[in-house]
């Protein structure tokens, strides 16, 4: 999947419990980043997943076609940085959206060309392999969960089905986020 491809059928417009408001996805980020921190803790600590360095979540905001991202990590502290990304213009996130598939980068050295939204700063950070997957329930968008190890080939078939469990973790944890600030 490169960034110009183009779009394949459009994601679902409108989560299952309607989209929140600028200030709401404020609350939801929020409520999120320690209970998110915790599970990206939890994960670290399973046998043979040391190198996991690094976890964010993107919540979906359909109303504005926005994603409200910020890192996950254990190891970090205070509130989180969050960036806001208008939805197409990572069309590559769009199609992985529709897939409802995880994406794997078994190597960011030898991914993506330059200009890609993140390729510098993954290049740029200790992260060698990735996986990214969309948060679904009911085939409605919630999000992504990206994934960063420090090795290349981390994500095995095993590392996948394990994360995978845990990305529906995820979006347990954006519903309930997003229920609390209505």
């Amino acid at each position: 999947m490169n960034a110009d491809t183009p779009l394949a059928a459009p994601i679902s417009p409108t989560a299952p419990f309607g989209p929140p408001d600028g200030p709401a996805m404020d609350r939801v980020v929020a409520w999120l980043s320690e209970p998110a921190r915790r599970l990206h803790g939890m994960i670290r600590q399973l046998p043979g997943f040391a190198p996991l360095r690094h976890a964010s979540l993107s919540v979906y905001d359909a109303q504005h076609d926005m994603l409200w991202a910020f890192s996950c990590n254990s190891d970090g502290a205070g509130p989180p940085d969050v960036n806001e990304i208008v939805m197409t213009d990572v069309p590559s996130l769009v199609m992985l959206a529709d897939s409802h598939e995880p994406r794997i980068v078994n190597d960011l050295a030898a991914f993506g060309g330059e200009g890609r939204f993140h390729t510098s700063g993954a290049r740029n950070s200790d992260t060698r392999s990735s996986m990214t997957a969309p948060i679904l329930v009911d085939g409605h968008l919630l999000g992504f969960v990206i994934f960063g190890a420090a090795i290349p080939n981390f994500f095995t078939a095993p590392v996948c089905d394990t994360l995978v469990t845990f990305t529906e973790a995820f979006g347990i944890l954006i519903e309930r986020a997003r229920g609390l600030s209505d």
